[in-house]
């Protein structure tokens, strides 16, 4: 039997497979940096809630980063840290974690403890051309990160790559983010250095749909409640409250928290929504009666807001992998919204309990094997929909 638990995020106790402090890189090759580019919108296409800021492309969400046809010798980017680096950077522990693919090669995968951070990402006699894409493949809620600038040698060439043809958002929890996904020892807590996005049946789903993507996820959250472990709602860690900002995290980028800053949805229209929250809710809800109305009703309420504010969208209401308890409650919620509001573009998907066979990561949480079943799954239930023929 599959051993039932609930998303949720340890806020005291962590690990951490990185050392406390990491030096800056100084790598000396054939080539000298003597070109610089800024990461705004004339060099790179941001990927996701990502935005550019004083001369930062600040990445606060999980999968947020940028993307650029590339043809150079060499390559290196500057990073900045959050306001924690610049204050206490010896005393981080979840420190942002970045990526770095070169046609799809992982060239760098590094934790951002400083306030500033150079990296040469190659140096090659022979140039090396094609796309790369810089990921922040940690959450939000404990770091932020900013592309300072990228660098190349005099004759290289960097440029912004196209908008694909489909373009999806994922709302969800811990699941969506990728927790503790690179540590298979369920006993093991929460740390940014063993979460990876990229290995989430979201991340995998978008890239095989060749769909440019938007993750809306943290860890722990739900739709009336957050993971709570005593039956006492958690309030605080409600989804939807944030659903119009930039993010939530406890460290600010500059001068502001991005729970403070509106995201421009016209910035990134999606074609396809799929929802994945109600697992950290049923911790709170369990079979109480009213406490269920109480997350259907409250489930409608979201559904108008993400219509309203993506009225092309199709919305897939999806759960399980860790837990199902909640899809009757989702299915009503759904079939009540379609009722008063005759809209043809949403439906409800369920996914199958990860299985034993498959392993369990950090505190329980699915693996990449597991992610890999659910993308398959997800990706059939998408194509069956027709949602891929757009107009």
């Amino acid at each position: 039997m599959f051993l039932r638990v609930v998303c949720f995020i340890s806020l005291f106790v962590f690990t951490s497979c990185a050392s406390s402090k990491i030096e800056i890189s100084k790598v000396v090759g054939n080539f000298n940096v003597t070109k610089t580019f800024i990461p705004n919108s004339q060099n790179v296409k941001m990927i996701g809630r990502s935005f550019f800021e004083e001369n930062l492309l600040w990445l606060i969400y999980s999968g947020t980063g940028c993307e650029f046809y590339i043809n150079a010798h060499r390559l290196d980017i500057v990073f900045a840290g959050d306001d924690v680096t610049k204050n206490n950077p010896n005393e981080i522990e979840n420190p942002a974690r970045v990526i770095v693919l070169v046609n799809g090669q992982r060239y760098l995968d590094e934790l951002i403890f400083q306030e500033e951070q150079v990296f040469t990402i190659f140096n090659e006699e022979k140039i090396i051309e094609g796309v790369v894409q810089v990921i922040k493949i940690s959450e939000a809620i404990y770091s932020s990160v900013g592309i300072k600038s990228l660098a190349t040698d005099v004759d290289g060439i960097i440029y912004p790559t196209e908008e694909r043809q489909v373009k999806m958002e994922f709302i969800g929890d811990s699941i969506t983010c990728g927790y503790g996904i690179d540590d298979e020892f369920f006993f093991h807590n929460f740390s940014t250095s063993t979460e990876d996005v990229t290995k989430t049946y979201a991340f995998k789903t978008a890239n095989r749909l060749n769909a440019d993507y938007s993750f809306v996820c943290l860890s722990g959250w739900g739709i009336i409640s957050g993971y709570t472990n005593n039956s006492i709602k958690n309030a605080e860690f409600v989804l939807p409250k944030y659903y119009e900002k930039m993010g939530f995290s406890y460290n600010s980028m500059l001068s502001e928290y991005p729970q403070q800053m509106n995201w421009n949805f016209n910035n990134f229209c999606p074609d396809i929504i799929v929802i994945n929250l109600g697992t950290n809710d049923f911790s709170y809800c369990k079979k109480d009666a009213e406490r269920l109305v109480e997350f259907e009703n409250a489930y409608i309420e979201f559904l108008r807001k993400i219509r309203k504010l993506n009225p092309n969208a199709y919305i897939l209401c999806t759960i399980e992998i860790m837990g199902d308890d909640l899809f009757e409650n989702i299915q009503n919620a759904v079939t009540k919204f379609l009722l008063e509001s005759n809209d043809e573009k949403i439906g409800t998907f369920c996914f199958e309990s990860a299985s034993l066979m498959d392993g369990l990561a950090a505190d329980f949480h699915p693996t990449e094997r597991t992610n890999e079943k659910a993308a398959n799954a997800l990706i059939k239930k998408i194509e069956s929909l027709g949602l891929l023929q757009k107009n």
